[in-house]
């Protein structure tokens, strides 16, 4: 049994409500996810790959799925993560408590400031200034958004060797997805906040991986830029396993390391958990929001109606894209 098949049986046992994906007709996932690593790496002449490249490459292959090597690479989930999460089961929870934690970092308070004003999450425009101000303004769910994308960013949008270009649009990936998953989530009568922490996080694989061969190509390349295809393959191959090891490696909730999970192979027409529907499908739609919508629009239209994800949802990401 392969390491990916692996990874669906873990959940393949557990009983719960599963949902047929939604795929879209008009264009093929396969062909969405190309586009998308076209926009990801536009440089793509395809020079041979060096030694050292394959080396690397290789290397990352047989290390990624160790734990111990992870554990080097990846940064540790920031530990407000899992409050905010825990204080989804409390009632209780208050707008002081989410206060007190901001307030105890700087460098946090600047950040969840910043995203709070931004024309997404503070659409009227008046100026917030104030951590107190902002949880008042965008309410206790609000805040946990918010600071969800503050305090992940760091991790997210890593500093790369080579493409700055792409650490900046992986991380609007993320923000892109998380939005989307929580906006249809709620249409669905399930938790934003888990939909949209899932959202975040489920290309931590493919940041992983650009990240560690950026910096190992830079140490070992003879002055080689690399180009997409130094990149893409491995990604396809590994990110979303990658993706599972780290979710799991920071223990996520069970439901949302088994949507991850989900991703590593689905095909249209399966059966899997609701929050894993949500992001297979919303990462389609973000995908395309990017890669398909810039070339034709009617045919981006198109694909977020077969995905069923909410019909103003490139309308939002055009408010969400303009400041984060």
């Amino acid at each position: 049994m392969s390491v990916f098949s692996k990874i669906r049986a873990v959940f393949n046992d557990r009983k719960g409500a599963l949902l047929e994906v939604n795929s879209p007709q008009s264009l093929p996932p396969a062909d969405i996810q190309q586009a998308f690593y076209g926009y990801l790496f536009p440089r793509s002449t395809e020079m041979p790959l060096s030694v050292p490249q394959k080396l690397v490459i290789e290397h990352l292959k047989n290390s990624l799925p160790k734990r111990e090597f992870r554990d080097k690479v990846v940064p540790r989930l920031p530990a407000v993560i899992p409050r905010l999460l825990r204080s989804l089961r409390n009632p209780k929870s208050s707008a002081k408590e989410y206060v007190e934690i901001i307030n105890k970092d700087p460098a946090m308070s600047a950040a969840v400031l910043k995203l709070a004003n931004s024309v997404y999450f503070n659409p009227i425009g008046k100026r917030i200034h104030d951590i107190d101000r902002a949880v008042v303004k965008l309410g206790i769910n609000g805040i946990r958004l918010v600071l969800s994308a503050a305090v992940m960013q760091p991790i997210i949008q890593r500093d790369a060797a080579y493409s700055m270009q792409t650490g900046q649009r992986l991380w609007f990936h993320a923000m892109e997805c998380a939005v989307t998953c929580a906006s249809t989530a709620q249409e669905r009568g399930l938790e934003p906040f888990k939909a949209y922490l899932v959202g975040l996080v489920h290309d931590i694989g493919k940041i992983t991986l650009f990240s560690e061969l950026s910096k190992q190509f830079k140490l070992n390349s003879e002055n080689v830029i690399p180009e997409s295809n130094a990149f893409v393959p491995i990604m396809q191959l590994l990110a979303p396993a990658t993706s599972y090891w780290i979710a799991r490696d920071w223990e996520l909730p069970a439901e949302l390391c088994k949507a991850i999970a989900e991703q590593v192979s689905v095909s249209p027409g399966d059966k899997i958990s609701p929050y894993g529907a949500i992001l297979f499908e919303a990462n389609l739609a973000c995908e395309a929001y990017v890669a398909i919508r810039p070339k034709d629009a009617v045919l981006a239209q198109t694909l977020l109606a077969e995905l069923h994800i909410p019909t103003n949802m490139f309308t939002e990401l055009d408010e969400l894209s303009r400041e984060v």
